[in-house]
């Protein structure tokens, strides 16, 4: 195991080894899937050695196989960089709980936010203080709806410098969650402006999904969280094992 990573990036980093585990099979299934089902004539589902009344959407000629193949491998990339996205998220909450552990004053101050009498005397505990206040300063930066602004605010009180372009080249993928849940994939003008010189796209027209743009995200992403997680350990700001 590595050493002096935290806790936060242990888990990260198995979250991220599942989603790419998942990712891998399903493709890999797909072609296999496609391989077989181009070589015999038949309905798709026939073909691909399936009862057609358990596959009912299967019915379409094995010769069609290929666009459903795509289709189905396009919707495991879609699916994955969400997931990704949500990785992501789930570790800089993580990350701020390890900053509340130093330093609960520098998080408190992240979110505007009070807790009544009778919500403590509820919580019952200082461990479910600790994380009402934290789950209410991370539900209070992600509403601002900005990948960047979230990473930005999280980490403002420390001195660590991250590399600038480590930090776009990671933002360019985890930005395409917001264009497949918004915008139905469909490139702006300002994803292009900012990201079009990291992801080839195309302003007004859908992102093509490619095993080359879901495999560079995932590298990007955890490149930046592994740096994340070494400077705040090596700046004193969270803890390492």
């Amino acid at each position: 195991m590595p050493q002096n990573e935290s806790t936060a990036f242990q888990r990260f980093r198995n979250r991220l080894e599942q989603e790419k585990q998942t990712l891998q099979i399903l493709d890999a299934s797909l072609i296999s899937a496609h391989r077989v089902a181009k070589s015999k004539d038949g309905p798709l589902a026939s073909a691909l050695g399936y009862e057609q009344n358990k596959y009912d959407q299967l019915h379409v000629p094995s010769r069609e196989g290929k666009r459903l193949i795509t289709q189905a491998k396009n919707a495991n990339y879609r699916a994955a960089l969400i997931s990704l996205y949500s990785i992501w998220s789930h570790y800089m909450r993580d990350i701020l709980g390890l900053m509340y552990q130093v330093s609960p004053h520098q998080v408190s101050q992240k979110a505007h936010g009070e807790i009544k009498f009778n919500e403590i005397i509820n919580l019952g505990s200082y461990e479910a203080i600790q994380q009402y206040i934290i789950d209410h300063v991370f539900r209070g930066l992600e509403n601002e709806q900005s990948t960047k602004k979230l990473l930005d605010k999280i980490i403002k009180h420390t001195k660590i410098s991250l590399s600038q372009s480590l930090k776009v080249n990671a933002l360019a993928f985890l930005e395409i969650r917001h264009l497949l849940v918004h915008a139905n994939g469909y490139i702006d003008e300002k994803y292009k402006k900012t990201y079009g010189g990291i992801v080839t796209c195309e302003t007004g027209k859908k992102l093509k999904m490619k095993w080359s743009i879901v495999d560079a995200a995932f590298g990007k992403v955890e490149e930046l969280c592994r740096e994340i997680d070494r400077l705040l350990i090596a700046g004193g700001y969270i803890n390492g094992r």
